[in-house]
């Protein structure tokens, strides 16, 4: 199985700025950006466009929350040869998802759905024969939130990070446009454990090429 990367941080951490440059060198990337278009607001839709720049234009690329995996269009089919598959990011995701859903179900019925829509997620991701990057935000280090919407987003994603790091070879937690590497859950620790390493983006490169 190829190589799996969580790459997680804070807000403006620069998250998505090392996902592309770890892919930079690479021909067959297929990018998904999962924000949700909202042009009535003008700083947010700035920020959409500025994550959208820091793409290449020959990768592929699937635009939007529902753009991949959707449960109302048939999943697209991820090309063969493609090098790695880079989904940016999950909080966005389930942001959206959870914007969506609380105009159809309760709190608690909202949670089981997300819960069976990330499950079907990671599913999707374990059949990938490409390398992975899943970019998401730390979120559990805040105030708690005060609304029921923003409790679940944050119960839910500090949740998901932990799964998700367990089904990956590695860990980077970017601070500040820093990159610190660490094992994850499929990477086996010695009985010492392993020093967590600050790298450039090329190392990630090279993690997710096998070279």
């Amino acid at each position: 199985m190829k190589t799996r990367l969580a790459i997680l941080g804070g807000a403006h951490s620069g998250k998505t700025d090392l996902a592309a440059q770890a892919c930079e060198g690479l021909a067959k990337v297929v990018w998904w950006g999962t924000a949700l278009e909202n042009p009535q607001e003008t700083e947010w839709q700035e920020r959409i466009n500025s994550l959208r720049e820091k793409r290449k234009s020959s990768w592929v690329t699937l635009e939007g929350p529902w753009a991949w995996l959707s449960d109302r269009s048939s999943t697209p089919a991820i090309p063969k040869d493609c090098d790695v598959f880079v989904m940016d990011c999950l909080n966005l995701w389930l942001a959206a998802h959870i914007h969506r859903g609380t105009s159809l179900y309760s709190v608690s019925q909202l949670r089981v759905h997300l819960e069976l829509e990330f499950a079907r997620l990671m599913d999707e991701f374990s059949a990938l024969k490409c390398a992975l990057v899943v970019v998401s935000a730390e979120v559990g280090e805040g105030v708690v939130p005060s609304g029921e919407a923003g409790r679940l987003f944050r119960d839910l994603l500090t949740n998901w990070n932990r799964l998700l790091v367990e089904q990956s070879d590695y860990g980077v937690s970017v601070q500040a446009g820093r990159a610190f590497l660490w094992p994850a859950g499929r990477t086996p620790l010695p009985d010492e454990g392993a020093a967590v390493r600050c790298v450039p983006a090329r190392v990630l490169t090279r993690l997710l090429t096998g070279g």
